[in-house]
């Protein structure tokens, strides 16, 4: 019993930490984009 927890834990367990991996790095990447676009917006306005 002991042995099958530990690997359905081990095998749930790493994709998690990818996913969570991925997710994190994916928000910075939008957080960025974020910015930028609004200094696009910015510049729009300033010369329109």
């Amino acid at each position: 019993m002991e042995q099958t927890v530990l690997t359905a834990i081990s095998a749930v367990g790493f994709p998690i930490v990818v996913t969570f991996y991925l997710l994190t790095r994916f928000q910075r990447s939008m957080d960025r984009f974020t910015e930028q676009l609004g200094e696009l917006v910015k510049e729009l306005q300033r010369r329109g």
